[in-house]
């Protein structure tokens, strides 16, 4: 079992150095990964004049700032495959809405495994863009590196952010590929709820059963939050332990009210602590 096909999305520079470096890591566990590099050009949101009249030269410096855009990254996107020795390829595609991100949910259809990058404030090519679009509506796992990102020398030491529900399940076994080939791997649980049973370390136990018997080498522990948010609780469990993937289920609540309310995932999403594998 691994990652065959892999999508990197990229939409700048800055970001391509930074996720064809995390599809280098994944392609790394694998003998037979293809990457496929993709720019999606968006569509040009653009408003009439009081008048009514639309001024056309919008559209053509649109057209043509993408297409530069598109040349640029198809040559930074070949020199660092020939680099890292990857089979490869790069597709321009168009969306039909201006979320860019919308255009590659066909090629994201036939992939293993989508890689994006977390939208920067700072790079006006990436702070415009969601790719909330990536996680509900592609059915593939995602694979989010930071804006802040430092290459791990591996993928070894992995962490599933578990908390019973359809979602964090969903991302633990999306994620097989790389759980099977890591050193060592963790289900973390905050405060796990009390239940019935005389020992609360079950809490997490089926879960890794269902792993170990793939051949993941599992452990499960359980975090008190001791008066932290659940969200930073793992995240300062993922920065002081070293551990260089977190696997985590997304969006267990409906997307208006992690907008509204605020969430795990939203939060985690906001102040990622290094890549974070994601799966709903």
């Amino acid at each position: 079992m691994a990652y065959r096909t892999l999508i990197a999305y990229v939409r700048s520079a800055a970001e391509l150095k930074r996720v064809t470096a995390a599809a280098a890591l994944v392609a790394a566990k694998t003998d037979r990964a293809h990457i496929i590099g993709i720019y999606a050009i968006p569509s040009p949101v653009v408003y009439a004049d009081p008048n009514g009249f639309i001024d056309a030269t919008v559209f053509e410096a649109h057209e043509a700032r993408h297409k530069e855009n598109a040349t640029k990254l198809k040559n930074l996107f070949e020199t660092e495959m020939r680099q890292q020795d990857l089979p490869h390829e790069f597709r321009i595609v168009r969306s039909n809405t201006g979320a860019a991100s919308d255009g590659i949910l066909q090629s994201a259809f036939r992939a293993d495994l989508i890689i994006a990058g977390q939208p920067d404030a700072d790079d006006p090519d990436t702070s415009s863009d969601t790719t909330e679009v990536l996680v509900f509506d592609s059915g593939r796992p995602v694979l989010l590196v930071p804006y802040a990102f430092s290459p791990p020398a591996d993928l070894s030491k992995i962490a599933i952010a578990f908390n019973g529900k359809r979602e964090a399940a969903r991302a633990a076994f999306d994620a097989l590929p790389l759980l099977l080939v890591a050193r060592s791997v963790e289900i973390v649980w905050v405060d796990p709820p009390e239940t019935d049973e005389e020992d609360n370390d079950m809490a997490g136990a089926a879960l890794a059963e269902a792993l170990d018997r793939h051949g993941v080498n599992v452990t499960v522990r359980h975090l008190a939050s001791q008066g932290l948010s659940t969200q930073e609780t793992i995240r300062q469990h993922i920065l002081s332990n070293g551990i260089e993937l977190l696997v985590m289920g997304a969006y267990s609540h409906s997307r208006l009210r992690e907008l509204i309310f605020g969430g795990v995932t939203k939060a985690i999403l906001t102040d990622m602590p290094g890549l974070t594998l994601l799966s709903r």
